[in-house]
């Protein structure tokens, strides 16, 4: 009998380790602490601004795959990150300028937004 596609699949999912999914769980455990975490700094957000400065991560994991992995990107991976980093530091300058006219409590905003 010739094996069909979905008799490799099925046969590739019973292969995996129990250990692989403890493994897989540290990772998603920090994503959840880091979940939680954004949604504390929030309260002191602008929904847009949280949204836009979450797409940083990308700057970084570009970054460290540059420089950890030691596997480097193509010219047009550092066109979007260029993009990217244009985009994060235009909304966090504008959130920094416009919380400077709002008056009595621009001291919590701007130290939030600048963290």
């Amino acid at each position: 009998k010739d094996p069909t596609p979905s008799d490799g699949i099925d046969s590739a999912s019973k292969d995996i380790p129990v250990w692989m999914y403890f493994f897989l769980a540290i990772p998603a455990v920090f994503d959840l602490a880091a979940t939680a975490l954004c949604m504390m700094g929030l309260q002191y957000l602008d929904v847009s601004i949280y949204q836009m400065l979450r797409g940083s991560g990308i700057i970084f994991v570009a970054l460290m795959k540059q420089h950890v992995l030691k596997e480097h990107l193509h010219k047009f991976h550092w066109v979007g990150v260029f993009f990217n980093v244009v985009s994060v530091v235009i909304v966090g300058a504008t959130a920094l300028l416009a919380s400077g006219g709002e008056g009595g409590s621009t001291g919590n905003v701007t130290s939030a937004q600048t963290l």
